[in-house]
């Protein structure tokens, strides 16, 4: 996979933290990922993207976290949605980090299909088979995240 397009990712996921929540999030090193094994993250938001070369993006993170940057979105709403808007929320964030990433990817042509969560204990990723899954982790005082890209 070409390292303009996980700096793209990288670059995307450590600006918008800062400018959207006022987080501060420093990256590690990136890994290949190992889809068949299990995971920690309790919530993803997924999205697909189709152009020069078509692949997935996914923002993965603990509820915790979900929750903190909701509470520091300044969005209103009440109790009982709370965990509804924390998926929302995520949600809209994948589409961010990834349509940034995407805008600083100009020499390539890509589309961005609407943002998914799915969310669970262990949940499952269809991978798109034989294409390498790229892990870029990163960590904040409230907890850490990743974004993975797989481009075919």
């Amino acid at each position: 996979m070409d390292v303009k397009i996980i700096n793209a990712f990288l670059t995307a996921g450590l600006n918008a933290f800062q400018s959207m929540f006022m987080i501060e999030a420093s990256n590690n090193e990136p890994y290949l990922l190992k889809p068949s094994t299990g995971h920690p993250w309790e919530i993803s938001g997924l999205l697909g993207l189709t152009g020069d070369c078509g692949g997935v993006v996914a923002f993965r993170l603990h509820k915790v976290l979900s929750l903190k940057m909701l509470e520091l979105s300044g969005m209103t709403f009440k109790p009982e949605e709370r965990d509804i808007m924390a998926k929302g929320l995520v949600s809209e964030f994948t589409n961010i980090i990834s349509g940034n990433a995407v805008t600083g990817l100009n020499h390539i042509n890509l589309d961005i299909s609407p943002p998914v969560t799915i969310s669970g204990h262990n949940h499952v990723i269809s991978w798109p088979q034989g294409y390498p899954v790229i892990a870029i982790p990163f960590t904040t005082k409230f907890g850490p995240f990743e974004v993975d890209v797989c481009f075919k």
